[in-house]
């Protein structure tokens, strides 16, 4: 389990997911917490009182929500320290993560895409980083390499779906394959980073798709290639997000939307925060 934490803030409405998030963790994994803000300071074209009041805005902007992070800490029966960077955000926040030991960088995001510097921490940082937003409970953005048994960290908490909704079918062979793997189960995989209410697979008896080869279950003389299915329901919003996060994986298939009525979605009780290996169901 993560040990140390490092939770980003810049005071925009993204702060509250990044903390409901990176501390309900370090509580669950009894893990250190450290919350920091970033004042970046340009670094030509201003002068000596531009860079002052600057650094002086800054410091009022992200004290405030440094003030507001320990409340909530405090709250939540959980420890932080506190601290105001100034410098290059990517530069600033990679030493702090060495300096510390941080072995997981919680961020939370304001807007539908991250800007440039925060991709660029994301790809740069030496550690796991965790994006939590409202809808998605939390997003892995950090590079490869940093996946671990403990990269799929999420909430066991769930938005309220009944009501209008999308299904996601993805039509793929049993057979395709993309970096040595079944591209059916990277679908899979990458829907699950981005916490949907589910997905099934399903494996057909019989088919043929724009080839117009026939895809048959092992029995069949003809083909062993059976056809597969992956489908979800979820939010529109939800949807449209898994269609970008999977489109490129699908080289030879189909993908199609439709809208639905959800009529119910349950699921077992909240049971707090979880690891879960990606090995498991």
């Amino acid at each position: 389990m993560f040990e140390r934490l490092l939770i980003l803030i810049n005071g925009s409405a993204g702060d509250r997911y990044a903390l409901e998030y990176g501390v309900g963790l370090a509580r669950s994994a009894a893990a250190e917490a450290h919350v920091a803000g970033v004042i970046e300071i340009p670094t030509a074209s201003a002068s000596i009182d531009e860079v002052k009041d600057i650094e002086d805005e800054g410091r009022y902007r992200l004290e405030t929500a440094l003030r507001h992070a320990r409340t909530v800490a405090e709250a939540a029966g959980q420890p932080v320290t506190t601290e105001v960077l100034i410098g290059p955000l990517v530069d600033s926040v990679v030493r702090v993560i060495r300096s510390r030991g941080i072995d997981l960088l919680v961020t939370g995001e304001a807007t539908d895409a991250f800007d440039r510097d925060h991709r660029s921490l994301a790809r740069k940082a030496p550690c796991p980083v965790f994006v939590a937003r409202e809808s998605v409970i939390q997003e892995f953005v950090g590079a490869p390499e940093h996946r671990t048994e403990h990269w799929e960290i999420r909430r066991d908490k769930r938005v309220r779906i009944e009501g209008a909704g999308g299904m996601l079918q993805i039509f793929v062979g049993e057979h395709d394959k993309s970096h040595g793997r079944p591209v059916y189960e990277l679908i899979v995989e990458r829907l699950r980073q981005l916490d949907l209410a589910g997905a099934t697979v399903f494996a057909g008896e019989l088919g043929f798709g724009a080839t117009g080869h026939l895809h048959a279950a092992s029995h069949r003389p003809w083909s062993h290639d059976r056809p597969m299915v992956v489908t979800v329901v979820d939010t529109g919003e939800a949807i449209r997000r898994a269609i970008d996060a999977v489109t490129d994986l699908v080289t030879n298939g189909l993908i199609v939307t439709s809208e639905v009525d959800i009529i119910k979605y349950a699921h077992g009780p909240a049971a707090g925060i979880q690891a879960v290996s990606p090995s498991e169901p």
